[in-house]
Parts: C-alpha cells; sequence; structure tokens
C-alpha cells in the first residue's frame, strides 16, 4: 500500500509538472557572449560601412555580443560601431567623442561575413557621411516634453545590451548614448526600431527599462528635466514618460507610472509651493508648473483639471495650449 502511494505521488508530481509546464510561456532566450576593444583594435566589420571615413574621423569598433537574436538557429553577431573624432593622424590619438553611431548585425557562423541589418543610431549633423544601406533612427522628443538637447552635441557615451524586453523569448537590442536610447527588435520577420527618445544626460538617473507589473515584459522610463523660464532661481522640473509594449511598438502610458508612484508629485508640489513663497503671483501664473502638475492630477484619476483649463484659458505658448485642448477633449463634458 505504501508503494502504490508512493507510485501515485511520483505520478501526481509528474503530470503536475506536465500541468504547469503547458500554462507556462516557452523561453528561448538565448545565452549571450560579449566583447569590448580597445580604440580602433578590430576592423573586420568595418567593410559593411562602404564609404572611408571622412578627414579627421576614424571608424571605430566599440564592441559586440554573439547571441541568437531571430527566429533561426543560428546565432548573430551585434556590432556597435562608431565614427570618432580623432586629432593626432600620426599617432591616431583618441579623443573619446564621436559624431555617428551604427549597428550591424551578421550572420557570423557562415563561411562569409554576411550582412542582416545596419543602421544608423545616430547622427550630431555636423559631418557629411551617409551611408545608403543604413536604416536611419531618428531619436523622438518624449510627448508633452516641447525641449530636446542640441542635436549637434558630441556624443562620449555608447553601449548596448541584449535584453528580452517584449517577452516574447527573443533577444532585443537596447542601446543607450550620451543623449538617447534605441530599441532593435526582430518582429514579424525583420529586424526594426521599436523605440527611441532623447534623454538629458547628467541631471537625472539615466533611462532604464524595469518590469513593473512583473508580467515578464518590460516598460521603459525616460527621465526629463524641464527648464523654467521667466522665473528667477527656479529650480529644473524632473519628469518622467513611461512606455509599454502593446505588441507591437512602445507606447507612452504616464498613467501607469504616475497613479503608482507619489514621489514625483510630491516633488512638483513641493517645488510649485516652495516657489509660491519666494514670487508669489508670478509662479502661480507660470504655465511650466501648471501644466505638469495639470498632467499629474489628470494621469492620477483627477476629474476636475483645473490647472489644465487654466492653460487653456490663459496660457500663452502654443504647445501647452494644444496639449491640454487635446486632454480635455477626451474626457467627458460636465
Amino acid at each position: 500500500m505504501k508503494r502504490f502511494l508512493q507510485t501515485t505521488l511520483f505520478i501526481s508530481l509528474i503530470l503536475s509538472c506536465f500541468a504547469v509546464n503547458a500554462d507556462t510561456p516557452k523561453t528561448t532566450t538565448s545565452k549571450v557572449t560579449y566583447r569590448r576593444y580597445k580604440p580602433y583594435q578590430e576592423q573586420q566589420y568595418h567593410r559593411f560601412l562602404t564609404i572611408p571615413a571622412p578627414k579627421g574621423l576614424r571608424y571605430d569598433t566599440r564592441m559586440a555580443a554573439t547571441a541568437n537574436i531571430d527566429d533561426t538557429p543560428e546565432k548573430e553577431t551585434v556590432v556597435l560601431m562608431l565614427v570618432d573624432i580623432y586629432v593626432d593622424v600620426a599617432r591616431y590619438r583618441y579623443v573619446g567623442e564621436w559624431v555617428q553611431a551604427f549597428l550591424l548585425i551578421a550572420n557570423t557562423e557562415a563561411e562569409e561575413l554576411q550582412q542582416k541589418a545596419l543602421f544608423k543610431l545616430y547622427d550630431t549633423g555636423t559631418h557629411a557621411l551617409e551611408i545608403p544601406a543604413a536604416k536611419s533612427i531618428e531619436l523622438q522628443t518624449p510627448p508633452l516634453v516641447f525641449a530636446q538637447p542640441p542635436k549637434d552635441a558630441l556624443q562620449s557615451l555608447a553601449a548596448f545590451e541584449l535584453v528580452d524586453l517584449t517577452g516574447d523569448g527573443t533577444l532585443d537590442v537596447w542601446f543607450e548614448s550620451s543623449y538617447g536610447v534605441a530599441v532593435i527588435s526582430f518582429q514579424n520577420g525583420e529586424f526594426k526600431e521599436i523605440f527611441s527618445s532623447y534623454t538629458i544626460p547628467g541631471l537625472l538617473s539615466d533611462a532604464e527599462y524595469v518590469d513593473l507589473d512583473n508580467d515578464g515584459i518590460y516598460e521603459i522610463k525616460i527621465p526629463y528635466s524641464i527648464h523654467i523660464e521667466g522665473v528667477p532661481g527656479a529650480p529644473h522640473l524632473e519628469w518622467m514618460s513611461l512606455y509599454e509594449w502593446d505588441g507591437n511598438t512602445y507606447i507612452l502610458n504616464n498613467e501607469k507610472f504616475y497613479t503608482e508612484s507619489n514621489e514625483f508629485l510630491i516633488q512638483l508640489l513641493g517645488a510649485f509651493n516652495y516657489q509660491m513663497l519666494r514670487h508669489g503671483d508670478i509662479i502661480y501664473q507660470c504655465e511650466t508648473y501648471r501644466f505638469y502638475l495639470g498632467l499629474v492630477h489628470h494621469y492620477r484619476g483627477s476629474e476636475t483639471p483645473v490647472d489644465l483649463k487654466w492653460i487653456v484659458e490663459h496660457g500663452k505658448k502654443d504647445n501647452y495650449i494644444q496639449a491640454a485642448e487635446s486632454i480635455l477633449k477626451k474626457l467627458p463634458s460636465e
């Protein structure tokens, strides 16, 4: 009898494991091997850029990673190549600043290196260098943020990581530079950009991906700094744009962030009240403060959008007025 019970228990455990496995999504996420290069150490990938680097610039393979990132059984190699500035032609002195960034996805398990995709991730626009085969990614400004960093700012930071952001079991490419983030994913039989955004370096924490609801799909947080014009000594406002995966692309969903985080509302109200004590009506009439206060209250479910209505009635900047009007139109009429 005891042996029968043990056998029955063993069979039940096996069946329960099958039941769990049947309901649990299978992951095919590949292991990743990273390699970083010293300046100008690796050149075999530069031929895919097809055009010689202009005078004063030099191609530089910064890093590579090998893993399976598409629907083929073979592994791919992802390569980050920068167009560096250098000043000492004789010694190839490394300056550490770059003006363009390219991402190559190649099949390295074939007899000959084969290109699968090539993207231009960023271009300061300071040098005329067009690679016809490269798909250009234009970094976007977060919605409801009405400024962006200067495009011709020289870059220093550049790196990427392979991570399954969309939860489909296939690794995606997360690229991060001094002024922006881009995500490339294998979707519907091709590699394509599924997200890009400017960021502000140094003032806030870096952009990041985070699984807020623990569902295996990552959200993307883009921090930003809002400058207050016309108010002496006013601090920059901290702002966070949150994006989530909808099955095709990353879409803005600030409601998901601001309803679960009290930190930004407290900071915003604290800064507003402090400036009210210092400047009185000046800050009360400040469109920037009123607009972002109105946004946060709206995201948190406020049924009385006082600040957004004030923007429409008394605002002077078209960006704020148009954005406030578009939000108010979607709300139920009183």
